[in-house]
């Protein structure tokens, strides 16, 4: 019996583990602790996977806004020379000897100007509203949240600062389609002269005639094109001189004396009012038109930069 109790595959009566159990264990705990290396390193993988997955995502949108943003810098310098335009500076309201022919050609040129500014503008736009797109946030390009954001506000400017130009487009176009029959108005005024001058009754009559479709449709669209006040008097007056012209030349052929007194008096007050054109006044009232739009674009160009 003595000899039973000494077997080998008896417990150990001290209560230690036997070797075989105590590899075991040791080997479990092994497995444990490698199991969460494992896990940590799997995560940290994960997280470095989700970083330059999340850069790469974002590197493609920034890239295009980046190009969008040059783009629309690029043109700049000549874009923002819509809003110093000035439509009227070929015209010298304070001469009486008005160059029609150089300001038809000022009037070519800065047609096209403003052709160039129309395409440049919608280029630029639509270059960037396709930029603005790619900028919207997602899970994936959290990591890089803080580029994007950066971009998409330059983004933001140079969209706002388009639409700026826009407007000074819209303004500057609709002034210069009035200046076409101005010029031609200006020119039959000087035929009006001419005539007056050689006092050629009939040629004064077709001059006249000539003459007055242009500066009713000079009017008609001045008050469409957003034409400052003092522009519009000048029109206006322009359009009454040749309604007392016409009430003259009628006086005077039908031999009327006090008709022909009363319209030649009503003429020099037209007159009066157009020697009182002010070139200053003008521009003050063009500038004052158009600055809160180039303030806002010079802003807006500026955080578009960067």
């Amino acid at each position: 019996m003595q000899g039973d109790e000494s077997g080998g595959g008896l417990a150990d009566p001290s209560g230690r583990a036997s070797g075989s159990e105590a590899v075991g264990d040791r080997r479990r705990g092994g497995r444990q602790k490698w199991l969460v290396i494992g896990t940590i390193a799997l995560a940290l993988l994960v997280l470095i996977g989700y970083v330059v997955g999340g850069a790469a995502a974002a590197a493609a949108p920034v890239s295009r806004a980046d190009a969008a943003l040059q783009a629309t810098l690029s043109h700049d310098q000549s874009i923002g020379k819509l809003f110093s335009n000035d439509p009227f500076s070929s015209v010298n309201f304070n001469s009486s000897d008005q160059d029609v022919a150089a300001a038809r050609a000022a009037l070519t040129k800065a047609k096209g100007d403003v052709a160039q500014w129309q395409s440049d503008v919608i280029n630029d736009r639509r270059a960037l509203m396709s930029a603005r797109a790619d900028l919207d946030s997602s899970l994936l390009t959290l990591p890089e949240q803080g580029t994007i954001s950066s971009h998409r506000k330059r983004v933001d400017a140079a969209l706002r600062a388009m639409s700026d130009a826009q407007q000074g487009i819209t303004l500057i176009s609709k002034q210069l389609d009035v200046m076409g029959p101005f010029f031609e108005a200006i020119a039959g005024f000087i035929a009006i002269s001419k005539a007056a001058d050689a006092h050629d009754l009939s040629g004064l009559q077709k001059a006249i005639a000539a003459t007055s479709p242009n500066v009713d449709k000079t009017v008609s669209l001045g008050k469409a094109a957003s034409f400052p006040p003092p522009m519009m008097t000048i029109l206006t007056s322009m359009q009454q001189m040749l309604g007392d012209m016409k009430g003259l030349v009628a006086a005077a052929q039908a031999g009327d004396q006090a008709g022909t007194q009363k319209y030649a008096a009503a003429i020099d007050t037209d007159a009066k009012a157009l020697d009182a054109a002010d070139q200053t006044t003008i521009d003050a009232a063009e500038k004052k038109l158009f600055q809160p739009l180039s303030d806002d674009y010079e802003a807006q160009m500026k955080t578009a930069a960067g």
